[in-house]
C-alpha cells in the first residue's frame, strides 16, 4: 500500500518539480528503440536461476529464445555482480535480436587462457574506445564511459547508445521508480515489443499502453510477474477505456469449458462510462442499440470464450429477467438443448459495434440464457458446448490448475486474459512448449493514471477437473435414438465399443471416443438389449439380437455371421433370450412369438429335445434362465397367470399351482428362491419346491424391482430400497433400477427422465461421487478401456450418446 501511495503521489506531483539529474543513470545508455529491458541486481546469479527454470529450459530451443540465447551467450565470459540492464532490440531482419548490456563500473576482462579461437582488437575515436572480442565464435563490443560500461553484439548499436544519450519518457522514469529494489524487473515498451510478446503475453498491441514494468518471481517451476502499466503520454491508449468504470468479480471461468482455447473478459460497474470511453477512443458512436445497451447496463462482466470450433460471447448480468425483456424482439426458438431454449438472434453484429476494439464478438446468430449469463454464438454448437460443460462441471474454475493460478491474481480485474496453452498450441503453433504449463493468465486492473498488471505461468499437470465423474464424449448421430446405447466387447482392444440403433433402424458401432466404425441398415427395430456372444468360441465377439422378423448375429466389422440372420414369417414378440448353461459358449437362442417358443443352437439349428414349444396363453416376458446350485431353471410367465419353471429339456421342474397377477418385473434368483412381484406390489418368493410366499412391504402398484443372489433392490415412487436400506429420491419419473456387478462390487443405476438425471449408487445405498449426471435413458456400465475407471453410456438428447468416466 505504501508503494501505491508513493506512486500516486509521484504521478500527481512529479511533473510539477523539475527533475534534477545528479549522476549518470544506467538507462541513459539504453538503445533508442529498446523493446524489452531487464533490470537485475546480480546478473550472474539471475542468469543461473533463469537457466534452471523449467519453462525456460524446456523452451531454450524455441526460435525466439534460441535467438536471444545465441546473441547473449557471449555475456557468460564477463562476470558481473552489480546492478545491470539488459536491453533487447528488434533486429533489421525478421525474428532477429540485438542486445545492449549496461552496468556500472568497468567490466572485468575475460580470462582468455582457457579459451580457444580468441580475437581482441580496439577501435578509438575522439569520443570513446571500443574493444571487440571474438570468443569461441561469439562477438562482443565493449566500451566504458563515465563509469558506465556497455556490451553489445552490434558495434553500430553500441556506438549509437554512447553518442545519443537515451532520453527516457516520464512513464519509463516512473516505471524505474516503481520497480522492486529486491527482485528482477522486466520493462516492456509496447510500441516496440510486438515480436517478443505475441506468443508469450497478450500485451502486444502498441495501442494498449506505453510502458509496463513487471517484477519477476522466478522459481524452478513457476513464472509470476506483478507490476504496473503506464500510459500518460503519446495520446489515447486502449487501457484508458477503463477509466471510471470500476471493477467486478471475474467469474467467466465458471462457464468456460476445460478444453476451450482461451477467454478474454472485462469487468465493470459503470457501463455507460465504459461506452463513453470507447466512443472517445473510436471517435465515433455506434448506431442506437437500446436493447444491447440495456443488457450491458445491468451486467458486471462480458467476455469472449474461444472454443476449438468458433467462439461464444458471454454476458454476466445481475438481472436476467430484465435482460430477457430487453432482448425480447420476437425471438424465434431455433431448438431446445437440455431444456434450454436456443433462439435466433436478429442483430449478429450489435455487440461487436458496441465493444470493439476492446472485445470483438462477431456474427452472433444464436442466443441462449444460462443463468446468470446471456450466451451468444455464431452457431448453436458453441452454446451447446458451454451448456454441457456447465452441467457436467467440466469448466476451468473446477480445475486445480486454474484455482492455483487464481490465487496469484486479484479476484477483480478490468481485463482478464486466460490461455489454455495445451489446446491453443494445436491450433496455432508458437514454437513454445507448454506440456507442463497448461495455463497462462494476465490481468489488468485500472487505477487512476496507471494499471496493475499480474501474470502467472505455473507448472502443473494437464487441465482436469476434480469431478470424480466426467463426460468423456458426446456423439451426435443426427437422427433420434430408437433405444438406449449399450457396451459391446472389443476383442481387439480388450475394451468396449458402443452399439446403438437410431429411429431410421440404422445400427451403429462406435468407439468410446466417438469414432463411428460402421453403420448397418436393419429392416426394423431391435427388441430389447443387444447381447454379446462368441459363437465361434475363438475369443472374437459378435452382436446378437432380434428384430421384428429376424434373429441377427453380426461380427465386429458389421458383417452377418453365417448362417445368420434367421428369418421368421410371424412377428417376434419378446427380446432375444440367450442361455449359456455351462458358461462354455454353447449358446441357446430363444425366440418367442406370442404363445410359441423356438430354441436354436449357435449353428442356427433348431434344438431337439426341448419339449416346451407352445404355452397355454401368450408369453408376456422374455424367458429367463436361472441357476441355483447345480440346477438350471427356465422361467416363462404367461398372460393367464401361469408361471412355468422348466428344466433344460422343457419339462416342468417346479410346479407352481397358484395363478399370479404378474407385474412387469422379471424373475431373479435371490437367496435360493425365485423372486419377483405381483401387480399389487407384493414381493413374491417361490421356493424350489413351488411354494409361493407373499410379502407386503408397502410398494406402489407402479413399483420396480431387480435382484441378484444376495441383493434385492426396489423402487416405489420416490423411495429406493437397497438391501432394505431406504434411499429418498427427488420426485420424478424414474427408469427401473439396473443392477451391475463389476470388480466384485454392485452398482445400482437409474435415470429420472423428467429431470434428465442419472443416478448410480453402491450396494450400501450411497450415491457415487459426481452423480447425478445428465442423461435421458437407461444406462450401461462397464470398464470400457481397461483402466481403473468405469465408463457409463447413456442417451443425451434425442440424437446423441454420452459417455462418462467414473473414477
Amino acid at each position: 500500500m505504501k508503494k501505491i501511495l508513493f506512486l500516486i503521489s509521484f504521478i500527481i506531483f512529479g511533473s510539477c518539480a523539475e527533475e534534477k539529474k545528479e549522476t549518470q543513470q544506467l538507462y541513459d545508455y539504453l538503445p533508442q528503440n529498446s523493446a524489452i529491458i531487464l533490470k537485475v541486481d546480480d546478473p550472474d546469479l539471475f542468469f543461473t536461476n533463469l537457466k534452471n527454470n523449467e519453462w525456460i529450459k524446456t523452451n531454450s530451443e524455441a526460435p525466439l529464445f534460441k535467438e536471444i540465447k545465441e546473441k547473449t551467450a557471449v555475456l557468460k565470459y564477463f562476470s558481473q555482480k552489480h546492478e545491470s540492464l539488459l536491453a533487447l532490440v528488434p533486429g533489421k531482419e525478421a525474428q532477429t535480436v540485438d542486445f545492449a548490456f549496461i552496468t556500472s563500473g568497468n567490466i572485468p576482462s575475460p580470462v582468455l587462457d582457457s579459451l580457444q579461437n580468441v580475437q581482441v582488437e580496439s577501435f578509438t575515436s575522439d569520443e570513446f574506445t571500443v574493444t571487440k572480442y571474438i570468443l569461441e565464435g561469439r562477438t562482443a563490443f565493449i566500451s566504458t564511459q563515465e563509469s558506465i560500461s556497455v556490451i553489445s553484439n552490434s558495434r553500430k548499436l553500441l556506438e549509437k547508445s554512447l553518442r545519443n544519450k537515451y532520453i527516457p519518457s516520464q512513464d519509463l522514469i516512473t516505471s524505474f521508480k516503481a520497480a522492486s529494489a529486491k527482485k528482477p524487473s522486466v520493462f516492456i515498451h509496447h510500441n516496440a515489443a510486438g515480436m517478443f510478446l505475441k506468443n508469450i503475453l497478450p500485451l502486444s498491441a502498441s495501442s494498449f499502453s506505453n510502458w509496463t514494468v513487471l517484477d519477476l518471481d522466478l522459481s524452478q517451476t513457476d513464472l509470476v510477474l506483478n507490476g504496473i502499466s503506464l500510459f500518460t503520454e503519446e495520446g489515447p491508449r486502449l487501457i484508458n477505456v477503463f477509466e471510471g468504470t470500476g471493477t467486478a468479480k471475474n467469474s467467466i471461468a465458471t462457464i468456460t469449458p476445460v478444453n476451450s482455447r482461451s477467454f478474454t473478459a472485462i469487468s465493470f460497474q459503470n457501463f455507460p462510462r465504459l461506452l463513453q470511453n470507447l466512443d472517445s477512443l473510436r471517435q465515433d458512436q455506434p448506431s442506437d442499440l437500446p436493447s444491447e445497451k440495456a443488457v450491458l447496463r445491468s451486467a458486471t462482466e462480458a467476455g469472449v470464450i474461444n472454443l476449438e470450433q468458433g467462439s461464444v460471447f458471454a454476458i454476466h448480468t445481475t438481472d436476467l429477467e430484465a435482460a430477457k425483456t430487453a432482448l425480447n424482439r420476437n425471438l424465434q426458438t431455433s431448438e431446445t438443448f437440455r431444456e434450454i431454449d436456443i433462439f435466433e438472434y436478429p442483430d449478429p453484429e450489435s455487440f461487436h459495434r458496441l465493444l470493439q476494439p476492446l472485445l470483438n464478438p462477431e456474427a452472433l446468430h444464436f442466443l441462449a440464457f444460462l443463468e446468470p449469463y446471456i450466451l451468444l454464438s455464431k452457431t448453436p454448437e458453441g452454446l451447446k458446448e458451454i451448456i454441457t460443460a456447465v452441467q457436467n462441471e467440466l469448466v476451468l474454475s473446477e480445475t486445480e490448475t486454474y484455482r492455483n493460478s487464481a490465487e496469484r491474481l486479484s479476484s477483480e480485474a478490468s481485463l482478464l486474459m486466460v490461455k489454455n496453452n495445451q489446446v491453443s498450441e494445436t491450433i496455432a503453433p508458437s514454437g513454445f512448449e507448454y506440456e507442463k504449463f497448461p495455463l497462462s493468465a494476465v490481468q489488468i486492473i485500472y487505477q487512476d493514471d496507471f494499471a496493475h498488471v499480474n501474470s502467472v505461468l505455473l507448472q502443473s499437470t494437464a487441465l482436469k477437473t476434480e469431478a470424480p465423474t466426467a463426460q468423456q464424449a458426446a456423439i451426435d448421430l443426427g437422427v433420434g435414438l430408437a433405444s438406449p446405447p449399450s457396451f459391446f466387447k472389443n476383442h481387439r482392444s480388450k475394451g468396449m465399443d458402443i452399439a446403438v440403433q437410431d429411429l431410421e433402424n440404422t445400427l451403429y458401432l462406435i468407439s468410446p471416443e466417438g469414432k463411428i466404425y460402421w453403420k448397418k441398415q436393419l429392416e426394423s427395430r431391435i427388441l430389447g438389449k443387444i447381447e454379446t456372444v462368441d459363437i465361434l468360441r475363438n475369443g472374437r465377439y459378435q452382436l446378437a439380437f432380434t428384430t421384428r422378423n429376424q434373429l441377427h448375429v453380426i461380427d465386429r466389422d458389421g458383417n452377418p455371421v453365417r448362417p445368420f440372420p434367421l428369418d421368421f414369417k410371424d412377428e417376434i414378440t419378446q427380446p432375444l433370450a440367450i442361455f449359456d448353461y455351462e458358461n462354455n459358449r454353447d449358446y441357446r437362442f430363444v425366440i418367442v412369438q406370442d404363445d410359441e417358443l423356438f430354441m436354436y443352437d449357435r449353428k442356427a439349428t433348431r434344438v431337439k429335445g426341448f419339449d416346451f414349444t407352445k404355452a397355454g396363453s401368450k408369453i408376456i416376458q422374455i424367458p429367463k434362465h436361472i441357476r441355483i446350485g447345480r440346477k438350471d431353471y427356465i422361467l416363462i410367465p404367461e398372460s393367464s397367470g401361469k408361471l412355468n419353471i422348466l428344466s433344460r429339456t422343457g419339462k416342468t421342474r417346479v410346479p407352481v399351482k397358484e395363478k399370479i397377477d404378474f407385474s412387469e418385473n422379471l424373475w431373479y434368483n435371490y437367496k435360493g428362491n425365485f423372486v419377483s412381484s405381483n401387480a399389487a406390489g407384493e414381493i413374491l418368493k417361490i421356493s424350489q419346491e413351488g411354494k409361493v410366499q407373499k410379502e407386503d412391504i408397502d410398494l406402489s402398484k407402479n413399483h420396480q424391482l431387480t435382484a441378484s443372489e444376495e441383493l434385492l433392490v426396489t423402487l416405489s415412487e420416490d423411495q429406493l430400497s437397497i438391501k432394505g436400506t431406504p434411499v429418498s429420491l427427488d420426485f420424478g419419473l424414474y427408469t427401473a433400477p439396473q443392477l451391475f456387478y463389476i470388480n466384485n462390487k454392485y452398482f445400482i443405476a437409474m435415470t429420472d427422465l423428467q429431470a434428465h438425471k442419472v443416478y448410480v449408487f453402491d450396494s450400501n445405498g450411497a450415491l457415487l461421487p459426481g452423480f447425478p449426471v445428465y442423461g435421458n435413458s437407461t444406462v450401461d456400465l462397464a470398464n470400457a478401456d481397461n483402466d481403473s475407471a468405469l465408463e457409463l453410456v447413456v442417451q443425451d438428447e434425442a440424437n446423441a450418446v454420452l459417455v462418462y468416466e467414473i473414477q
